[in-house]
């Protein structure tokens, strides 16, 4: 039973609750007392407690310490058999029989009070939860402790997942971080870490148009170290930052070396993690780099991940000017993986992108149709803004084959080359002939979409749409009788009464087509069956009870796998379809 009865020297003096020790001595005396009941231990810890300090101040962040403390207390006064403590900061813990309905009930209950707690500060206060099945009673209470966090770590800052149970999994691999954490510094030094070089390849000819430096630790004991069991580890302690810096450094050293042999090399990536961006010598290391082996810049390309771009949004620009004052190229990695993607495409000045397949991982028919055409938006959209694009995770011929109909140009991955040590990729560049042109956008413009040929591949008979006042749309068919507008210009808008009008109706814009003229409709598009020919029609569209007859006149503009595109000119010819109906 949970009392508040005990000495000041075992009460916490911020929360009033008890303290560490005093949780660890009792819970203890409490499961060894009560050998038929079922116990767990739980830890619950507090994210973004620095940042209510930092906004209100150190009174507002001890407020939400004492509201845990009190809601911890009531709740569990009433249970019996039941122990809380403040372990320290704003780790909390708890003691209580286990059933794991009844504790996840607990959990909600406190989880309510914090949301009160979060409308309050304007602040989304979010709480990690470790919960450890006392299975092993032979265990001390502070190694059931470590193990309930073990559980918590797994799930902290998580919005989607905030509770964990543990299992010897997470033992397992706090071990084996342990042991990462006291070679790393000697592997850096023995220069175990190895960079190895992934080529990118033109899907047009095939030829490397770039690599990317990865790295890989391979250790006298146990060979390789999957970089998944490490990189993670490496970012969350700092260390990332040392290693990034060695890849970096090994990478001009091998372009240099064989650009001296005469050996034609192409740009290569390498990361800059996020934590790097926080480092004021960053472009002064990099450029550095680049004048003490003496290669162009822009042969040294940085990848950066979206979710820097948007959680260190001022330090990405402040490093972003820089290094283009410098000439070098910064591409954003993992696009499409965060939330913020277009607001980043729209504030910060990338020049390219690079897009990961996992876009078409889903099993799922109506999410794996959903995920291509993403993919081809966002292939689509990068050709719009004039932004080269990169799919990597290629690994089938099916994908190479949709990502050419998707008029991608340039591609990653394992159905290409695997990543390989350096000796390996100079004698791939030697057997595949490289494409070395520091001015990539040549690959790039040669199937760029230009507006200005759009205009001109319509015709003479289309020339109104230079104008001002010209009405256009575009137009994206799927395979069956499903037509969306892409995007419609202002005159248009005005022709049908208004933006609500267009964007109140139907997804689909055939549903705008008067039923009698279906039929003549859809015939347009099937006179334009190539790039070369011209669809038309006189049809009648119906907006908000107004019937308006409009002369289409059609090219087609692209073709993908499972939908076309399709550029309208649009003439309002109501006045004189009505004299002739009328006569």
């Amino acid at each position: 039973m949970f009392t508040t009865g005990a000495e000041d020297k075992h009460i916490d003096a911020l929360t009033r609750i008890y303290t560490k020790d005093y949780f660890i001595e009792h819970a203890g005396m409490m499961f060894r007392n009560n050998p038929d009941t079922e116990f767990c231990l739980v830890e619950l810890e507090v994210n973004r407690l620095t940042m209510i300090n930092d906004m209100y101040g150190l009174g507002e962040g001890d407020r939400v310490l004492k509201t845990i403390a009190g809601v911890l207390t009531n709740i569990f006064e009433e249970v019996s058999l039941s122990l809380i403590c403040r372990v320290q900061a704003d780790l909390f813990a708890f003691a209580c029989p286990y059933e794991k309905s009844l504790v996840e009930s607990y959990i909600d209950k406190i989880e309510d009070r914090i949301k009160m707690l979060s409308i309050e500060l304007s602040v989304d206060l979010l709480l990690s939860f470790g919960v450890y099945e006392v299975k092993d009673r032979n265990l001390t209470i502070t190694s059931m402790c470590e193990r309930a966090n073990l559980a918590l770590r797994s799930v902290k800052g998580n919005y989607m997942h905030h509770i964990a149970y543990f299992d010897e999994s997470m033992r397992d691999k706090a071990v084996q971080e342990v042991e990462i954490t006291a070679k790393m510094n000697a592997a850096l030094l023995n220069r175990e870490f190895k960079v190895y070089y992934q080529p990118k390849h033109s899907l047009d000819d095939e030829r490397i148009v770039g690599a990317e430096a990865l790295v890989r630790w391979i250790t006298p004991e146990k060979g390789i170290i999957s970089p998944d069991k490490f990189i993670p580890l490496f970012e969350e302690n700092g260390f990332i930052m040392k290693l990034d810096a060695y890849v970096w450094e090994e990478t001009c050293r091998f372009i240099s070396e064989n650009q001296a042999k005469g050996i034609e090399v192409p740009p290569i990536s390498v990361n800059v993690s996020q934590i790097d961006l926080y480092n004021p010598n960053l472009v002064e290391t990099l450029v550095g780099l680049t004048r003490k082996y003496a290669i162009d810049p822009k042969m040294l390309k940085l990848e950066i991940t979206e979710s820097a771009y948007t959680e260190s949004t001022q330090q990405m620009l402040n490093a972003m000017d820089k290094f283009h004052e410098h000439g070098m190229e910064v591409d954003m990695d993992d696009f499409g993986s965060g939330y913020s993607a277009l607001n980043v495409l729209k504030d910060v000045p990338v020049d390219g992108l690079k897009i990961d397949l996992k876009f078409l991982s889903h099993t799922d028919e109506d999410n794996s149709n959903k995920a291509r055409r993403i993919l081809a938006s966002v292939i689509h959209m990068a050709k719009w803004l004039g932004i080269p694009a990169i799919v990597e995770g290629v690994e089938t011929i099916q994908q190479v084959e949709h990502l050419k109909s998707l008029g991608c140009t340039m591609v990653q991955g394992y159905y290409y080359a695997k990543p390989m040590p350096e000796n390996d990729f100079v004698t791939y560049m030697k057997t595949k002939s490289t494409r070395v042109k520091l001015e990539i956008e040549k690959l790039f413009d040669e199937t760029v979409i230009n507006p200005d040929d759009w205009w001109d591949s319509v015709g003479s008979d289309c020339e109104p749409i230079l104008e001002m006042n010209s009405c256009y749309m575009l137009f994206d068919k799927g395979e069956g009788e499903e037509l969306g507008v892409i995007r419609a210009s202002d005159s248009m808008y005005e022709i049908i009464g208004g933006r609500e009008n267009f964007y109140n109706s139907p997804y689909t814009f055939n549903n705008a087509v008067h039923k009698d003229d279906l039929e003549r409709f859809w015939a347009m598009f099937e006179q334009t069956n190539d790039y070369h020919t011209m669809g038309k029609s006189i049809c009648r569209l119906v907006f908000g009870g107004k019937t308006i007859w409009a002369d289409f006149k059609i090219r087609l503009l692209e073709k993908y796998v499972d939908h076309r595109v399709y550029f309208a000119v649009v003439d309002d010819v109501t006045a004189s379809m009505e004299a002739i109906v009328n006569r």
